[in-house]
């Protein structure tokens, strides 16, 4: 019969804990170096006629149109792809930022009804940190009641690849430009979701260091 394996008593009274917060330490403090060089720090990019709110994740647009009320809704978890363009410069000297582009969704609302997209940002082809927005799916609902901005099931909504050109032109151009949905908003929202999004990351690694130390 083989003997009972004997573990160090030392080993189990060590603890990762304090290796950890340490990792943490450094990592805060790189990816706060991160902002600082490459994202203007704490400074946030600004959206010209919007208001803006904020809830963990997610960030809010509001303004006034004449009688519309605009909504552009978005959030920054998943935004980030790591492995978008990271292997093309290997040996840059300052570590890239990497670009968030988050789905998001805008409604605008007049009386009881609301026309809604939800939209994609896209890289614009050979301009560099250009944006644009690809339509995935509009459709008409009935306007939000008491907080409550979830659509019904059986509203009816259509997919934005299939549309007629000239009605694609007029609705998902022209229309949205003169609410200011253009391709400076976009610019904009990407470098406001990927401030945003670093800002969470950092922040998120704060309160691990603050669980574990309690």
């Amino acid at each position: 019969m083989a003997a009972p394996r004997h573990f160090s008593s030392t080993a189990k009274m060590m603890s990762v804990t304090p290796e950890l917060q340490q990792a943490l330490n450094r990592e805060i403090e790189a990816e706060q170096q991160l902002s600082k060089d490459n994202l203007q720090g704490s400074v946030a990019p600004t959206f010209p006629g919007f208001a803006v709110t904020t809830k963990e994740a997610e960030v809010r647009l509001t303004k006034k149109n004449g009688n519309e009320d605009i909504l552009v809704v978005f959030n920054v978890n998943h935004s980030v792809d790591m492995d978008e363009g990271f292997d093309d410069e290997p040996s840059q000297a300052v570590a890239p930022v990497p670009v968030a582009l988050p789905p998001f969704t805008v409604e605008i609302t007049k009386g009881d009804q609301r026309l809604c997209f939800h939209l994609e940002l896209v890289p614009v082809d050979d301009q560099p940190e250009e944006y644009d927005f690809r339509v995935e799916e509009f459709y008409v609902a009935p306007s939000a009641k008491n907080g409550n901005e979830d659509v019904p099931s059986e509203v009816y909504a259509s997919s934005g690849k299939y549309i007629d050109p000239d009605l694609h032109d007029l609705l998902f151009v022209r229309y949205l430009e003169e609410r200011g949905l253009d391709a400076r908003f976009c610019k904009t929202l990407v470098a406001y979701a990927t401030h945003y999004e670093h800002s969470q990351y950092v922040g998120l690694l704060d309160k691990i260091k603050k669980f574990i130390s309690m």
